[in-house]
């Protein structure tokens, strides 16, 4: 549990990952009147506790027709990855269904925001970080199927 809960020091992060951090473009929600008014569907996804200290939820909405992921946002409470890795999801999975986006993989994410191809983005212990963010997308499409 220390492991998780202890914070990194930004030299450890990829000059993309610290930039996402810092200027997240995807954060908000979107409400079921949003969804309405556009004539798309509400789709949301969490994973994580409180107690843990990271938990993330998505906001997706979603064409009713063929399942596209129009536009989505996110909210992320704990470490600065967390941040970063939701923001990363975000700009992967909108324009595709959500079946493609439940293919995401933390090594997709990881390699979007290497600086160097050889070089992680993320510390090695912020691997549950990018599962929960994999976890809240499933939590998303597992929506979408009906």
């Amino acid at each position: 549990m220390n492991s998780l809960t202890l914070t990194f020091p930004w030299a450890r992060y990829s000059k993309k990952l610290a930039a996402k951090i810092l200027n997240p473009r995807s954060t908000g929600i979107f409400t079921q009147e949003e969804a309405v008014a556009r004539n798309l569907r509400l789709v949301t996804g969490e994973e994580g506790k409180r107690e843990e200290g990271n938990i993330v939820r998505f906001y997706w909405l979603v064409d009713k027709e063929d399942g596209g992921i129009i536009d989505a946002r996110f909210q992320a409470f704990g470490q600065s990855a967390l941040i970063g890795a939701a923001d990363t999801v975000i700009d992967l999975i909108v324009g595709k269904n959500y079946d493609q986006a439940r293919r995401i993989s933390s090594d997709l994410i990881d390699k979007t925001l290497r600086d160097k191809e050889n070089d992680p983005a993320f510390p090695k212990e912020t691997a549950p970080l990018l599962n929960l963010i994999l976890h809240a997308v499933d939590a998303c499409a597992e929506e979408c199927q009906d």
